[in-house]
């Protein structure tokens, strides 16, 4: 199926699904998590939100797959040839995104929003939109969870690293890989448990790319492949087969609260 068979079901059955407003939004990437790796055993926590929500394990990044890049195509949607953004690196004091992003579709819609990140270069996807940002190497669950503290309309895109270099040092699929697949799994429990507290929310959990052996970033099959996870407070219509791609979050995001609101 096409790409925009994908999100064509999706949203041919989304309008009803949502009778109110959604109040929390959240969107997890888990940067370098193989599909593969996700088990019942493994990471027993976002099984189990796969298995109440609708998941797809057959997404695929960008060319090349590589963390900026591909955050950088998952929240503006756009190629990284469509928005300019070719290259894997960015400092402090260099040009920020100029696009639009998930960050500004969530704003026009009352969302106070907090993004927290664990790579210095992901700070290129900062914008007038982010009330509050950090880069969070060790504690952007926490900063999350304390953003959730507050009763108004809060979005928080967080990014957790530790699985790449995992894959570097021991392999993708290793057994030290999978520990720390599992280690995530269940730092992000309790933060998922404060968002399902707090009425009705929508929770999307993906990743910017895979890897193989010991490497990533190459042309290697492996090294596109990514998970989505989509969960929230109210029955969702089912996934249609197919390849997710990761420039169609922007667009799923949009559609869902679009629906919700009507």
């Amino acid at each position: 199926m096409k790409k925009t068979g994908f999100l064509l079901f999706f949203f041919l059955f989304a309008a009803p699904v949502f009778a109110s407003e959604v109040e929390t939004v959240l969107i997890v990437s888990i940067d370098a998590l193989h599909p593969d790796a996700m088990s019942e055993k493994t990471s027993p926590t976002l099984d189990r939100w796969m298995r109440s929500g609708r998941y797809t394990l057959q997404g695929r990044s960008v060319t090349p797959p590589q963390t900026l890049i591909a955050h950088t195509a998952m929240m503006t949607g756009l190629t990284p040839e469509q928005s300019g953004k070719q290259d894997n690196e960015w400092e402090q004091g260099q040009a920020q995104v100029a696009r639009e992003t998930l960050f500004d579709l969530v704003k026009q819609r009352g969302f106070r929003t907090a993004y927290f990140y664990a790579k210095p270069k992901l700070g290129y996807l900062i914008s007038a939109a982010v009330d509050e940002h950090a880069l969070a190497r060790d504690d952007g669950i926490d900063r999350a969870r304390t953003f959730f503290g507050k009763r108004d309309k809060r979005f928080v895109f967080l990014h957790i690293s530790g699985l790449e270099g995992e894959g570097a040092d021991a392999g993708w699929l290793s057994e030290d890989y999978l520990d720390e697949l599992t280690y995530i799994d269940r730092m992000l429990a309790p933060l998922l448990d404060d968002v399902a507290q707090r009425g009705r929310y929508l929770v999307l959990v993906t990743s910017d790319h895979a890897g193989h052996e010991r490497q990533h970033g190459t042309l290697d099959p492996d090294d596109f492949k990514l998970p989505l996870i989509i969960a929230a407070s109210q029955r969702l219509p089912p996934l249609a087969p197919g390849v997710f791609n990761i420039t169609e979050v922007k667009q799923l995001l949009q559609k869902t609260l679009d629906a919700a609101d009507q």
